[in-house]
């Protein structure tokens, strides 16, 4: 926007300047000869000078107006931009809340089961346990004591123990 301001105010006073120029050379030209006759080209020059400077003055005021129309839509887009951000940010806040949240009820979930199957019998709680999905077993056998774990463990199938075993040593329980 500045830059538009400054350009404008050189090729204004350059224009100018060069009429000053002009007629202060024409001022000594007819003080030094006394008004000598001016030819109908040196009309014609002057006609074309002003007409070019009248050209090149609408010119920069066109881009004038496109640059400052160009600064406000970049600015309408840099609000547009801010507030698509604000918004971005505020879903992803709440997105972590409701993770937050889901982790807690999975804990939750995962503790009551846990303590759930060490009140039962080993012999009934393997066959319901070995029927769960591989991470939900591993969530509530890491959350039961040790010794009662080891029972639900030998009562289930042993490749189903072998693999809940394994994955127990991975995570760095037992």
């Amino acid at each position: 926007m500045k830059t538009v301001v400054i350009i404008s105010v050189v090729t204004f006073a350059l224009i100018f300047g060069g009429v000053v120029v002009l007629s202060t050379q024409l001022n000594k030209a007819s003080q030094n000869a006394g008004l000598p006759e001016m030819g109908p080209e040196d009309y014609e020059a002057a006609e074309r000078v002003f007409r070019d400077m009248a050209i090149e003055r609408d010119r920069i005021q066109q881009e004038k107006e496109e640059l400052l129309a160009l600064g406000q839509s970049v600015a309408v887009q840099e609000q547009v931009l801010e507030l698509s951000r604000d918004q971005l940010m505020e879903t992803i806040k709440k997105l972590e809340a409701r993770q937050e949240e889901y982790v807690e009820e999975r804990e939750r979930s995962a503790m009551k089961l846990a303590k759930m199957y060490e009140a039962m019998k080993p012999a009934q709680a393997a066959p319901i346990v070995s029927a769960l999905d591989m991470d939900i077993i591993l969530d509530i056998m890491s959350r039961m004591k040790e010794r009662q774990a080891a029972k639900i463990l030998a009562k289930m199938d042993a490749g189903l123990a072998a693999q809940v075993s394994t994955r127990m040593s991975l995570k760095g329980t037992s």
